[in-house]
């Protein structure tokens, strides 16, 4: 067991699921440097419709330094490979959508919903936006989806 490794899951369906699995190291998401990384992301579904378009564009430059710091990246499908991710990084905890939290195989977990620290919140955030970044690119431009996911992926 990685005895430091948080991994938060989300989802987003709306024309296609796309699933998040993001994480990184409690030292890590406790930094000075991930929460000065974390300034102005705000949940996807807080942000106004009319201003998602310049909200995505500042996610993909945000998200590049944010990478820096993340240990695991990964897009899914299917919460079997969710399964898959969290068997082969075995993390100390998990967050987790609620909707998907029946489907995942950890001991540890910590439903989105619940009151958590600000970093983990932060976490759950990153996996949010990237879920929902996919789902667009997928809807939008399936092409582009896998260009994307190559240049993403960790």
């Amino acid at each position: 067991m990685n005895k430091d490794l948080i991994i938060a899951v989300d989802r987003s369906e709306n024309g296609g699921r796309v699933i998040a699995v993001v994480g990184a190291d409690e030292h890590v998401l406790k930094s000075r440097v991930f929460g000065q990384y974390c300034a102005g992301l705000k949940h996807f579904r807080r942000v106004p419709s009319r201003r998602k378009s310049m909200y995505i564009r500042f996610f993909e430059k945000r998200f590049m330094k944010l990478s820096r710091v993340l240990e695991v990246v990964r897009i899914v499908k299917t919460v079997s490979k969710v399964n898959e991710i969290i068997q082969l990084y075995r993390p100390v905890l998990v967050i987790v959508d609620d909707k998907l939290s029946k489907n995942i195989n950890h001991k540890h977990i910590v439903l989105e919903s619940s009151p958590k620290p600000l970093y983990m919140d932060e976490l759950m955030t990153i996996a949010d936006n990237l879920a929902n970044y996919f789902r667009l690119i997928l809807k939008n431009n399936p092409k582009k989806y896998w260009e994307k996911l190559r240049e993403f992926g960790k």
